[in-house]
C-alpha cells in the first residue's frame, strides 16, 4: 500500500527540468527540458521564447542554464533576452531571439555552471575540468581564463554586487572577481561542498555537503583572511538549491534561503550569525484546499530584504506546460506559509485572459487616439432627438401638423449622409500594429485558420513581419513554414504577399527549425517548388533575348523599305480655287477649239475661203 501510494503521487507530480535558473533581478525564469529551452516572465507569468533542442546532437545532454537582460550597443529597441546553455560534453551556447548567437567548445568537461555579469555582457563558466571561463556574451570570444582548482569543480557562485566567487570542491576557494585572485579557502571536514553562496561584500557564506540534511553558515573576516563555521541550519530533506543575502536590518545578521529536493523552502532570518536555534519559515504549495497532496516547488529565489525587515521570495512550481509564480513577502514573526496552486486548466484561462485584457486595452486605446485626433466631442450634444424626447416627457396627445417629419429630423442629424459616415468610419480604423498582428497570427496558426493567415499576410509593413515572426515559438514558426509550402504553388498577388514572410522565418527561425526532424521533408518539399520555378529561367532568358534580337531585324526591313518608296504629297485646294481652275480649262478648251476653227477655212498659202 505505501509502496502504491508513493507510486501515484509521483505519476501526479510534474516531472522537474533537466536544468532551471532565474535571472539575477527575478525577472525571468529559463529551464531546458526534453530538449526544449523555455523563456518566462515572472511578472506576468507568460512564456515569452523558445528553442528546440539548439545544439542538435543527440550523444549530448544540456547541463545548465542562465538568463538575462542585455543591453545591445548602438541599438534603440532596450535590452533584449540572452540565453546560455551548457552541455556535458563542455559546450556553450548563447540564444536570443533568432536562434543561436554563437557556439564555444571552451571545456574539455562538463559545464557545471553559468553566470552573466556585468549587465548581461560577460558570461562566466565553470566546468568539471577545473578552468573558469569569462567570454563575451555577444560574440563568445574568451576574455579570460582561470584554472582554479586541479581537479573537478562542482559548483560556482558569484556575489550579487559581483565582488566576488566562490568555486566549490574537496578545496573550496574564495576569489576576487577584479583581479581572480584568491582570498581565502573555506575548509570542509564533512566532505566536498557540493553548493555554496556568498553575500555581497563575501560577509557570509552559505554551504552544503553531500549526503547531509543541514546548510551551514560561514563568517568571514577579509583583513585577517579567516572563515569560521558559525551556526548549521536543519532541515528535513537534503536541499538543491541554497542561497544568502546579508541583512540590512542588522549588519551581523543574514537571510538564508534553501530549497529542499521534496520542493518545500526553507528561509531563515538570522540576527547574528552565530544565533542557535532558529526556526525557518517554510514556503510549499498545496494542490487544492480540499484535497491532500503538494506541488513541488522547482525554485525560489530572494529579491528584496528591506529595511522594515520584510524579505520578499520569488517562487516558481507548477509543470512546463503551465508554470505559475509566485511572489512571497515575509514579515516579523511570519508563520509557515501554505501557497494554493491553480490547476493547469485555470492558470492558462487566466493567461489567456490577460492576453484577451491586453489586445482590449490596446484596441480601446486605439479607438480613444482616433477620436482625439478627429476631434469628436466625448459628450453628445442637443439634438432635435431631444427635443422628441422632451415632447414626450410633456405628454401632448395633440398631433401637430406644422411637425417636421421624421425624414427631416434624420436629415439634420446627417444621418441619412453614407457617404460622410463610411468617410468617417474609414478615417476611424487605424492600421493593425505589430503587436496585433503578431496575436492574430498566434490565434490562426493555433486554430489553423488559412483564411486569417493570409489575412495577416497581406500586411507588406517590413517591421510588422520582422516583430510578429520573431515572437513565433519555434512550434507555431513549425507551423508556419507548412502553411508556406501548402500555399506557394499559388500565383499572383497571393505569392507575393508570402514572399517577405517567408524570407523572414526562414533568417529568424532556420535553427530552431532545422532542429527538428519533421521540418527536413518541409524544406526539401519548398527547395523543389522553388527549383521547379527557377529552372525555367534560363530558358526562358534564352526566348526572351531571341525573340529581342528577330523583332529587331523585321523593325530595320520595314524602316529600309519606307525609306525607298516615294512620298505621296497630298494638296487640299479650297472650293474656289478649284472651280477657278475648272473655268479656266474650259476656256483653254473653247479657244483651241475656235483655233482649229480658223485654221480649217485658210488656204495653205494663208488666204481665205469663201464659204
Amino acid at each position: 500500500a505505501p509502496l502504491r501510494r508513493y507510486r501515484q503521487v509521483m505519476a501526479a507530480t510534474p516531472p522537474p527540468p533537466d536544468a532551471f535558473a532565474f535571472s539575477s533581478d527575478g525577472e525571468l525564469f529559463a529551464a531546458v527540458s526534453d530538449r526544449r529551452i523555455q523563456v518566462w516572465s515572472t511578472r506576468e507569468g507568460q512564456k515569452i521564447a523558445g528553442w528546440t533542442d539548439p545544439i542538435a546532437a543527440h550523444d549530448d545532454s544540456y547541463s545548465c542554464i542562465a538568463c538575462s537582460f542585455v543591453q545591445k550597443k548602438h541599438t534603440k529597441d532596450g535590452d533584449l533576452i540572452v540565453v546560455a546553455v551548457g552541455t556535458a560534453n563542455g559546450v556553450v551556447l548563447a540564444l536570443d531571439s533568432t536562434g543561436v548567437i554563437w557556439k564555444s567548445a571552451c571545456h574539455t568537461g562538463k559545464v557545471i555552471s553559468l553566470h552573466f555579469s556585468k549587465q548581461g555582457r560577460v558570461l562566466i563558466t565553470a566546468s568539471r575540468d577545473g578552468v573558469i571561463c569569462e567570454l563575451d556574451t555577444w560574440t563568445g570570444k574568451s576574455k579570460d581564463t582561470l584554472k582554479a582548482l586541479k581537479k573537478s569543480i562542482n559548483s560556482l557562485t558569484v556575489s550579487h554586487d559581483e565582488k566576488f566567487m566562490v568555486v566549490s570542491a574537496k578545496t573550496t576557494k574564495l576569489y576576487s572577481m577584479k583581479d581572480k585572485k584568491e582570498i581565502l579557502k573555506i575548509p570542509s571536514d564533512d566532505g566536498p561542498i557540493q553548493l555554496m553562496s556568498v553575500s555581497d561584500e563575501a560577509h557570509t557564506l552559505v554551504s552544503y555537503t553531500n549526503n547531509n540534511k543541514e546548510v551551514k553558515v560561514w563568517s568571514c573576516d577579509h583583513q585577517n583572511c579567516t572563515v569560521v563555521s558559525t551556526v548549521s541550519l536543519a532541515m528535513h530533506t537534503q536541499p538543491k538549491t541554497v542561497e544568502c543575502k546579508r541583512s540590512t536590518s542588522s549588519e551581523a545578521g543574514g537571510i538564508v534561503l534553501a530549497v529542499s529536493k521534496k520542493g518545500v523552502a526553507y528561509v531563515w532570518d538570522l540576527q547574528t550569525l552565530s544565533q542557535d536555534e532558529i526556526l525557518p519559515i517554510k514556503i510549499s504549495v498545496k494542490k487544492s484546499l480540499d484535497k491532500k497532496g503538494r506541488v513541488p516547488i522547482i525554485l525560489a529565489k530572494l529579491c528584496d530584504v528591506k529595511e522594515d525587515n520584510t524579505i520578499k521570495v520569488h517562487v516558481v512550481f507548477g509543470s512546463l506546460d503551465c508554470l505559475q509564480f509566485k511572489i512571497v513577502v515575509l514579515g516579523e514573526n511570519c508563520e509557515d506559509i501554505n501557497l494554493v496552486a491553480e490547476s493547469d486548466a485555470l492558470a492558462s484561462e487566466e493567461q489567456d485572459a490577460k492576453v484577451n485584457n491586453k489586445m482590449d486595452d490596446e484596441q480601446d486605446r486605439q479607438e480613444n487616439t482616433n477620436l482625439t485626433r478627429q476631434g469628436r466631442p466625448n459628450k453628445r450634444t442637443a439634438s432635435v432627438l431631444d427635443s422628441i424626447t422632451d415632447t414626450v416627457k410633456e405628454g401632448n396627445p395633440e398631433y401637430n401638423l406644422d411637425e417636421p417629419t421624421m425624414e427631416q429630423k434624420l436629415e439634420s442629424l446627417n444621418l441619412l449622409n453614407k457617404s460622410e459616415f463610411l468617410e468617417e468610419q474609414s478615417a476611424s480604423l487605424a492600421p493593425p500594429s505589430a503587436d496585433s498582428v503578431y496575436i492574430l497570427l498566434k490565434q490562426a496558426l493555433r486554430a489553423d485558420d488559412h483564411a486569417e493567415l493570409l489575412k495577416c499576410m497581406y500586411n507588406r509593413d517590413e517591421k510588422v513581419i520582422v516583430k510578429s515572426v520573431s515572437l513565433l515559438t519555434p512550434g507555431d514558426a513549425l507551423k508556419l513554414l507548412k502553411f508556406f509550402v501548402s500555399s506557394i504553388q499559388s500565383r499572383g498577388a497571393k505569392l507575393v504577399c508570402l514572399l517577405p514572410w517567408l524570407q523572414t522565418l526562414l533568417s529568424r527561425h532556420m535553427s530552431s527549425i532545422v532542429s527538428q526532424e519533421s521540418s527536413l521533408l518541409l524544406l526539401n518539399s519548398l527547395y523543389q517548388l522553388i527549383d521547379a520555378r527557377t529552372s525555367t529561367f534560363k530558358s526562358a532568358l534564352q526566348l526572351s533575348t531571341t525573340l529581342d534580337y528577330r523583332f529587331s531585324e523585321i523593325a530595320d526591313e520595314e524602316t529600309d523599305e519606307e525609306e525607298a518608296a516615294a512620298p505621296i504629297v497630298y494638296e487640299d485646294k479650297d472650293t474656289e480655287d478649284e472651280e477657278s481652275d475648272i473655268d479656266a480649262m474650259e476656256t483653254d478648251g473653247e479657244s483651241e477649239e475656235l483655233g482649229d476653227v480658223t485654221d480649217a477655212l485658210r488656204h495653205s498659202d494663208g488666204s481665205e475661203r469663201v464659204l
